[in-house]
């Protein structure tokens, strides 16, 4: 199923949709950053995304479909210890924000 999901994001719509997450969220970490636990880690980490919302367009929709059968190509082992790591990561910055 999440393989379905990342396969809706390999076309043109898909791009611009998933460069509109990136920015939302960068926008919202960079808004909570002044009042957080850590402004300076979120503002830095909000940067990082903001770049790369704006980046990736620029690079073109071929790079972002190899970039998503790249990731597509890892075994399920390799995507659930990177799941792991996002999920620990956004209970991390969650933590910093309250």
């Amino acid at each position: 199923m999440a393989h379905d999901l990342t396969r809706l994001l390999a076309d043109k719509t898909g791009m611009w949709i998933a460069t509109a997450i990136r920015a939302v969220l960068a926008l919202g970490l960079l808004a909570a950053a002044s009042e957080s636990k850590a402004p300076i880690l979120l503002r830095v980490v909000g940067l990082l995304i903001l770049i790369i919302a704006i980046v990736l367009p620029i690079l073109g929709l071929e790079r972002h479909r190899r970039m998503i059968d790249w990731w597509l190509a890892r075994s399920r082992t390799v995507e659930m210890l990177c799941g792991a790591a996002g999920f620990i990561f956004g209970g991390g910055m969650i933590y910093l924000m309250l």
